[in-house]
């Protein structure tokens, strides 16, 4: 493939982006709410919310999960927003936005299930190792959620070209990136954290994104090793990404920390997807 000219362009993948529509007003309002928590008019927020279907039944379901230890006993919106807390809600606004913001049909062999449940199980992966490094797991659970939005959003922006690195591929996870690289000229990290500045998230998301399969941050390496849980403990008919060892050693974990998170990720991942997969 060498001297073959790149299927994209960063020029093309920005014009794309930037043709997507913009984020809803109430993600938008809950990014600047959560400066203000003490002054938020929580009927008010409970009544936005309710006005989207979707969204107040991915927040009921969250609300009602194990991991908070209330199945069955949140009924309201107001209730479930003091539950979860505002980075949470910010979390699944985001995410309902994403996934509607990218409506095209993604190509031939992507398969947007699979896609999500893995993304899912990043985030869940990434919430326990937050609680494990007392990180934030919110903000963690935001990353895991969305640090593969890039093979979405080339997947269905650019479908015949896209669709050229999953044949090479062989859904093998690494070979996939590489393919993305040599064939369209930019991968998934690369264009996800494109999207997240065009959408002006915040600064340390895009950086997670873009260096989520060569970490040089804290973020990064966090949302680094959850990939790679994910694919271990979650996905076993697919290959393990190789771990950074510079990523593993600055997170300073050791077997007594990491059990408890394995044994929790494997908890909370189908009952995370029920709560986020709404057909």
């Amino acid at each position: 493939m060498s001297g073959t000219p790149p299927l994209l362009s960063e020029a093309r993948l920005q014009q794309a982006i930037a043709a997507l529509p913009g984020l809803p007003p109430l993600v938008s309002d809950l990014l600047a709410e959560m400066e203000h928590a003490e002054c938020l008019n929580f009927p008010v927020l409970a009544q936005r919310i309710a006005a989207d279907q979707g969204l107040a039944l991915r927040i009921l379901r969250l609300a009602n999960s194990s991991f908070y230890g209330l199945s069955g006993r949140v009924a309201s919106i107001e209730d479930a927003i003091v539950i979860l807390g505002l980075r949470t809600l910010y979390m699944l606004a985001l995410n309902a936005a994403a996934m509607r913001a990218i409506t095209h049909p993604p190509c031939a062999g992507f398969d947007e299930l699979a896609f999500w449940r893995h993304s899912i199980a990043v985030a869940v992966a990434a919430r326990a190792l937050a609680v494990a490094c007392r990180k934030n797991p919110d903000i963690a659970f935001t990353h895991g959620l969305l640090h593969d939005i890039g093979q979405l959003l080339l997947a269905s922006c650019f479908p015949d070209e896209y669709r050229q690195t999953l044949v090479c591929a062989d859904n093998r996870a690494v070979m996939r990136l590489d393919n993305e690289r040599a064939l369209l000229g930019v991968e998934h990290a690369q264009a996800g954290a494109m999207l997240a500045a065009q959408w002006g998230l915040p600064s340390e998301l895009a950086a997670a994104i873009a260096q989520h399969h060569a970490p040089d941050s804290e973020a990064a390496d966090l949302l680094h090793l959850a990939d790679i849980l994910a694919h271990a403990l979650l996905e076993d008919d697919m290959p393990i990404p190789c771990l950074s060892l510079a990523a593993w050693q600055r997170l300073a974990l050791d077997e007594a920390k990491l059990f408890p998170v394995l044994a929790r990720i494997e908890h909370d991942f189908e009952e995370t997807c029920k709560a986020l997969l709404i057909g």
